[in-house]
């Protein structure tokens, strides 16, 4: 299991460096003995997943991995049949549109179609906020028994973000409650004061996740009586398929 976690580390420490690196910077920047960081560099060598560049012997990923995970999220059945609806919605919006599920105490994005303003929500897939953060989060609560989301929020530990951040249980349970009893979620400003969200909750194959637009606050307060609509037929048809 280590090994797999090391594997991990080192494709994720070529995404926030973004570019070549040599055997020691590795092993310094994951704290891995270079004998060890050696064979698991030589051993992702060996199978395509890295490449010398140079004669400095620095490493970097090819594009084996990339292809790879691309096939298996394109093939993926689930996202197949979600993505054009997701896409739909996007369009009909011109904003961005993310799917999301809970991970603990985060929101994980799945996917994001990015709207095509040129002002606009650019989060990617993979980022993960708190559950007190965005629509995202409220919807994913919304959907969980009473008992069970009054247990989670009070796990929860508030960090302030911006000034419209929740920053206690009880303010994040009543609106939450408020989201429920409309029908619809929306987060103004909660992690930065100029992106906002509305969105609601689904259940696909008995698990629950969240389809949420995300733009700038101006056009979420301007449009939200269209944008919750248009959110809450989306989901309503995502259940009846």
């Amino acid at each position: 299991m280590k090994s797999a976690v090391r594997v991990l580390q080192i494709f994720q420490l070529y995404a926030d460096i973004k570019a070549p690196a040599s055997l020691a910077t590795i092993s310094q920047r994951l704290e891995m003995p270079k004998s060890s960081c050696q064979a698991l560099l030589r051993t992702l060598e060996a199978h395509g997943y890295l490449s010398n560049r140079d004669e400095s012997k620095d490493y970097y990923p090819t594009r084996k991995l990339y292809d790879e995970m691309r096939t298996i999220v394109e093939e993926d059945p689930f996202l197949k049949d979600l993505m054009p609806l997701l896409e739909e919605l996007s369009d009909a919006t011109g904003e961005s549109v993310f799917l999301a599920r809970r991970q603990d105490l985060m929101a994980h994005y799945l996917e994001i179609v990015q709207g095509r303003q040129s002002l606009r929500f650019a989060g990617t897939a993979g980022e993960r906020r708190p559950l007190y953060i965005g629509a995202a989060g409220q919807s994913l609560l919304g959907g969980m028994p009473k008992a069970e989301r009054v247990a989670l929020v009070n796990r929860l530990e508030f960090e302030r973000f911006s000034p419209n951040t929740i920053t206690s249980g009880a303010a994040l349970l009543k609106q939450v409650e408020e989201g429920v009893k409309r029908g619809w979620f929306m987060s103004i400003g909660g992690f930065q004061l100029e992106v906002s969200s509305i969105g609601n909750y689904v259940w696909l194959n008995e698990q629950l996740y969240a389809i949420v637009i995300a733009a700038p606050t101006q056009r979420i307060e301007r449009n939200q009586k269209t944008l919750s609509r248009l959110v809450m037929d989306l989901c309503a048809r995502v259940t009846e398929r």
